[in-house]
């Protein structure tokens, strides 16, 4: 499952029956060794059901593409000839694009949801959509110029915090970046000479967790990012994302959960007015320190000002989840970006107030965990809306 590429891309060729078929097995193939990271032949076979001579001509026409590898197995697990393991190739990559409102954040990623390199360029202010576009074009300048001969860039995945249309690449509405009507998928697409595909962040990240995360159960998923430009859900409804008409589904963090604090996008007590990052930075910073290995502050409490500010946001976000639960009866909700920590250091917290906002048998079949991508969650998100079109026809690249 990914975001369907739409916007400057052109759709698959229609050729003859044995053209269709063939790009349709190419596609499946690559796309389980994208997903899986690491399949023998055998396995591909087995998934596939097609017979072991067309998986091995598949696999050899994708090797030859670059778009996968294939070594021998380690060892031999069983009788007879052990099959080749076939990953992901190191040709086609991607770039991925996260906007926020003090930084414009440029990764490239190989397939196999492989983060390879990060550059995150701090700004002093919201970047404009023209802030953004430079400082990607100037950021993947400097990429490619690390890049072997046999290497090329795909395409730009853009994941924006804010209504994004989808079919078009254009940002309706960003209000903590202040973008309306931002053409930022042609304006990108211009500055950088290639196919960009944008959606809103907490879609992306919703499709990264799903099919990278480590979740067991995770075809009905809701994931909630939380970032410095605010707070997005991405739902994942029996193993397809739940977009909406024009792909602006999603909008958790201005659903109403009380206070009185006005919102950016010009509401009264949404939940990202009650549940913000700048408080919990430091919470935030040792978490990602406890991921690198473990050090003197790992086991660290949270103090007394971090506890209260916990226990508030504990409520509000509570309020919003159990909406969420009560409408779209989830197994696994995904908590991402800052929202990490309230698993961690608000747990016992977190599920009492789940119970006082929703319904008993919607929420006992629910889980509520960390983001298991961390950081990279919304670079690996992003990076699959490039690499939609290669998926669907692994023959056009």
């Amino acid at each position: 499952m990914a975001l369907k590429p739409t916007g400057n891309g052109s759709s698959a060729r229609v050729g003859t029956n044995t053209d269709d078929v063939r790009r349709r097995n190419l596609s499946t193939v690559l796309t389980l060794v994208h997903r899986h990271r690491a399949l023998t032949r055998a396995e591909l076979t087995r998934h596939t059901g097609l017979s072991r001579s067309t998986t091995k001509d598949l696999v050899e026409q994708l090797v030859a593409a670059g778009l996968v590898e294939e070594s021998p197995a380690a060892s031999p697990s069983q009788v007879g000839r052990p099959s080749p393991v076939v990953r992901p190739g190191h040709k086609v990559l991607a770039a991925a694009v996260t906007p926020e409102v003090d930084a414009v954040t440029v990764g490239l990623v190989g397939m196999g949801g492989a983060v390879l390199r990060v550059l995150r360029c701090a700004t002093d202010r919201a970047p404009t959509p023209e802030d953004t576009v430079a400082i990607v074009a100037e950021a993947l300048a400097e990429i490619r110029r690390t890049l072997s001969d046999a290497q090329s860039i795909t395409a730009v995945g853009v994941a924006v915090p804010g209504l994004v249309h989808s079919r078009q690449s254009a940002v309706q509405l960003a209000p903590n970046l202040d973008w309306h009507d931002a053409e930022i998928g042609p304006m990108l697409s211009a500055a950088t000479e290639l196919p960009v595909y944008a959606a809103n962040d907490a879609n992306a990240g919703a499709i990264a967790e799903h099919l990278f995360g480590n979740h067991h159960s995770a075809e009905h998923l809701i994931y909630v990012n939380g970032g410095p430009s605010g707070i997005g859900a991405g739902f994942v409804v029996a193993g397809g994302l739940l977009e909406g008409l024009a792909g602006y589904a999603g909008e958790l963090g201005h659903t109403f959960v009380g206070g009185t604090g006005e919102c950016h996008c010009g509401s009264i007590g949404c939940l990202e007015t009650e549940v913000t990052h700048a408080p919990l930075a430091r919470l935030l910073s040792q978490l990602d320190d406890e991921s690198s290995g473990p050090t003197e502050q790992s086991s660290a409490e949270p103090d007394h000002d971090e506890r209260r500010v916990l226990s508030g946001q504990t409520r509000a976000l509570a309020i919003a989840l159990g909406n969420a639960v009560n409408m779209l009866n989830p197994g696994l909700i995904v908590l991402g970006g800052f929202l990490r920590v309230f698993p961690r250091y608000a747990a016992d917290a977190l599920r009492a107030e789940l119970a006082r906002h929703s319904m008993t048998a919607p929420r006992q079949l629910v889980r509520v965990v960390p983001a298991t991508l961390g950081a990279d969650t919304l670079m690996i998100g992003a990076a699959e809306l490039a690499f939609g079109p290669v998926l669907a026809d692994p023959g056009r690249n």
